[in-house]
């Protein structure tokens, strides 16, 4: 703009000073045609030839703004229908995030009319239909989005989340793994598919689902959010449990178990399955090791149990051997573990160990088993999801103050 604005200051100076100076030049201009004779002084015609060629501008600008004007009339319209077409747009979009199904329709309708954009309408148009509950024009408007490669991931999630709704898990599977196919990264995908897949009990392709959100999830905040390390370990020991009891992978199962074991420790069923598997390898040693560990972590009978078969006790030391193994720093499971060998000491006669430590024991703080952290309920036995709400991976061995009655499982 500024060179077009310096080029026409520069070209009036030009023409004026040219002006001038002709016009200052002393003469007469004659001119003769069919036998007319002319005669002017030199200064007259060139202000009369400056004259005509400002008029021929003039004209010129003239035809060239009346063949603008139509453009000019028909690009405001259109202008004022864009204003009108986003502004119904955002309006929509504010009325789903507000869960106004009526007031999403009448915008989305309205951006449809106004906007050529065929994409941004047709996904408030769907999130709109979604939530007003008209399942199938909400399908119709998100396939559409389908065919749009910049929308298809949009869509398909759409597709999967009605499919959720609908309680259809193999469509939903289907849009959501279609959906990841086409942003390999999402954590929004793989989410969904994680629930999905766990409860279809498709433990390794669970696995795989929660790969992905973990390491979003530590790109984004550094760390890895409790429910999901459980959910993690879960679906490690779930694995590692198919593998042994379906495929007769004992090699694989071996290494999901002890994968699991290296994210929770405590984790009772992996640890009784790895020393099941050390046992049936001939690994005695390696099973009483992992077994004395874990005594040592989360005190149980069935840990003790075990821990007294393996054990050469023919110098009658296994109450002795488990008192060393009572954990130090945590009160609780320090006070299971007196329950634990108190009772294992009355068993074997040993009337007088078991009143001394049966002393060291706190009645009160002997709620230790396995705990939903969602719905507070305690249970007897580990569950992949808890039997009160449902909830997957919801389960922790620890110990409460105040919990819900035992539930019999």
């Amino acid at each position: 703009m500024f060179v077009k604005l310096l080029s026409l200051f520069i070209s009036i100076i030009l023409v004026a000073g040219a002006t001038s100076w002709l016009m200052a030049q002393p003469g007469t201009l004659s001119i003769e045609w069919l036998g007319w004779q002319m005669e002017m002084p030199s200064s007259l015609a060139v202000s009369l030839v400056v004259a005509f060629a400002l008029i021929l501008v003039f004209f010129d600008r003239l035809q060239r703004a009346l063949w603008s004007l139509p453009g000019w009339f028909g690009g405001r319209w259109r202008e004022r229908r864009d204003t009108a077409g986003h502004r119904a747009l955002t309006l929509g979009l504010m009325a789903v995030s507000a869960g106004e199904p009526i007031e999403a329709r009448k915008q989305a309708a309205r951006a449809r009319r106004l906007l050529h954009a065929p994409q941004l309408t047709g996904l408030l148009s769907a999130q709109a239909a979604h939530l007003a509950g008209d399942h199938a024009a909400a399908r119709r408007y998100f396939t559409a989005l389908t065919n749009n490669k910049d929308f298809a991931f949009l869509g398909q999630i759409g597709l999967m989340r009605l499919a959720i709704d609908a309680k259809d898990a193999p469509a939903a599977l289907a849009a959501g793994g279609k959906a990841l196919d086409l942003k390999p990264q999402s954590a929004l995908a793989a989410a969904q598919l994680l629930k999905l897949h766990a409860d279809q009990q498709n433990w390794s392709s669970a696995l795989e689902a929660i790969s992905i959100v973990i390491k979003e999830q530590k790109k984004r905040t550094g760390t890895v959010p409790d429910v999901l390390s459980r959910q993690r370990t879960a679906l490690l020991y779930l694995d590692g449990l198919t593998a042994l009891e379906i495929e007769g992978d004992t090699a694989r199962a071996s290494r999901q178990f002890a994968a699991a074991l290296r994210h929770d420790a405590a984790l009772l069923p992996a640890i009784f399955a790895l020393a099941d598997l050390y046992l049936s390898s001939a690994k005695k040693q390696s099973a009483t090791k992992l077994l004395e560990k874990s005594f040592a972590l989360v005190p149980h009978n069935e840990i003790a149990q075990r821990l007294l078969a393996l054990w050469d006790d023919n110098d009658g030391n296994s109450i002795a051997r488990l008192i060393k193994l009572i954990p130090k720093k945590s009160e609780p499971m320090q006070q299971s573990a007196y329950h634990i060998i108190s009772d294992i000491a009355a068993s074997k006669g040993l009337d007088g160990e078991a009143k001394r430590l049966r002393a060291l024991h706190d009645a009160s703080m002997t709620s230790v088993g396995w705990h939903c952290c969602v719905c507070n309920s305690r249970h007897d036995f580990w569950h992949s999801h808890c039997p009160s709400c449902g909830q997957f991976a919801g389960l922790t061995w620890r110990q409460l103050e105040n919990v819900t009655p035992l539930l019999g499982d």
